[in-house]
């Protein structure tokens, strides 16, 4: 039985990756009901908070612990003590305190948070990122948090510098870390170096070890655990539009068959996160930022084109739920 701090697992964790865009409230709580074991937050600025206190960043670090079960909040930065302060905040708001796990992105390729020497600027001073965790793993353990970290396999092909970046959160407390097999430099483009994970696994074989990348359903999940010998597995894009992926995951990996959703269920899951999201931010700020997840429920399906176009032009959850009742018996 492997832990996370004080958090045990009987089994192979499946989690959903932290998402900007992608990883609300409502998503992470749809997907653990589809068997996620936990999901983090999308990324907050550690800095963010400090200047601005909660109130700012709190729809991105919001958690639900009785729809979503763990709960993690993500930061980001590159200042040390912003960290301290953050965990300080969060571990002092009413309800934000009961969130299990502190979570550091180190990882994330976006220039916006690239340029300011966060996200995956930190593969480029591992001393840093260093002293992130030890101020983070600091803090967060007065109140008896653990502290991950998230990171990439290196900054492009010739700074393949995950290894040393893993080691050295590792050396200094990260409780669990999490690689994505793409450098930087790739982006979320071409194939997941699996072979390059499972070289950064060996580099910590005591710490707990999520591997990412291009795991979709049970024969990718068989093979990332067999190579990298991870003792747990992140989804990412695969899960967008497609909660079910951690159901199919686990079906298909104990050898059972797994039943795609038909076209009335991802109608249907795709108005309950709309509707769930409305809910909590209001309903023409959710129309809005769900124009990039919708299209991904209706993927793949025949006559979605012409769907998905309709759906980008909505602004309410009515136009929304009259395009699929009127569609959905053309997606087949």
């Amino acid at each position: 039985m492997r832990k996370i701090g004080n958090i045990s697992f009987d089994h192979i964790p499946l989690c959903l990756s932290p998402m900007a865009g992608f990883s609300s409230v409502t998503f992470r709580g749809i997907c653990h009901e589809m068997g996620a074991d936990y999901s983090p937050t999308e990324l907050v600025s550690a800095r963010s908070i400090v200047y601005n206190g909660l109130g700012k960043s709190f729809r991105y670090m919001e958690i639900d612990p009785e729809s979503e079960g763990l709960t993690c909040i993500q930061l980001f930065g590159n200042d040390p003590d912003d960290f301290t302060e953050a965990v300080k905040q969060i571990s002092n708001d009413d309800l934000l305190s009961k969130v299990d796990i502190i979570d550091i992105n180190m990882g994330c390729p976006v220039p916006k948070v690239v340029k300011t020497g966060a996200g995956s600027a930190l593969l480029n001073d591992v001393a840093l990122a260093g002293k992130i965790v030890s101020a983070t793993v600091k803090a967060a353990s007065e109140y008896g948090k653990p502290v991950t970290v998230k990171t990439r396999i290196g900054w492009d092909d010739r700074h393949m510098n995950g290894k040393d970046l893993v080691t050295e959160v590792c050396e200094k407390g990260a409780a669990a870390v999490c690689v994505h097999g793409r450098t930087r430099a790739a982006m979320y483009g071409g194939e997941a170096d699996i072979e390059e994970i499972a070289r950064i696994r060996e580099a910590v074989p005591d710490t707990f070890f999520f591997a990412n990348g291009d795991i979709k359903d049970g024969k990718s999940a068989l093979r990332a655990l067999e190579i990298t010998k991870a003792d747990g597995l992140m989804i990412g894009r695969g899960a967008v539009g497609d909660p079910w992926v951690f159901r199919r995951i686990r079906q298909e990996m104990n050898g059972n068959e797994f039943v795609m959703p038909s076209v009335g269920d991802r109608c249907d899951m795709l108005l309950r996160e709309l509707e769930g999201t409305a809910s909590r931010i209001g309903e023409v700020t959710a129309v809005k930022e769900m124009r990039s997840v919708m299209p991904h429920y209706i993927k793949g399906l025949r006559g979605s084109a012409k769907v998905k176009v309709e759906l980008c032009r909505a602004s309410t959850v009515s136009e929304v739920r009259g395009i699929l009742e009127r569609c959905r018996t053309d997606l087949i």
